[in-house]
């Protein structure tokens, strides 16, 4: 687990601190504060637009699906789990 995965991150709606990203099926939620990186403007595109994609090494994603998740749900449109 070396590479670098792109993930698309979204507001969680009614939030200003919470994004979402889907990865295997699986859409998780997490805080902003645990996904930007201070060596890009990441967060920018994600005001503006809404969403932005942002390169996450393996070590990061396995963090943003194990610790730092608020909650997760699969993509069939089931209920979000939130912890």
């Amino acid at each position: 687990m070396n590479g670098l995965n792109d993930l698309s991150f979204t507001w969680v709606p009614g939030t200003m601190d919470r994004v979402r990203f889907t990865y295997a099926g699986r859409t998780h939620i997490v805080y902003l504060r645990d996904v930007i990186r201070h060596d890009v403007h990441s967060d920018s595109a994600l005001y503006l637009k809404g969403r932005v994609i942002l390169p996450v090494s393996a070590r990061h994603l396995v963090d943003l699906m194990g610790r730092f998740s608020l909650g997760s749900s699969r993509e069939t449109g089931e209920r979000k789990h939130q912890v």
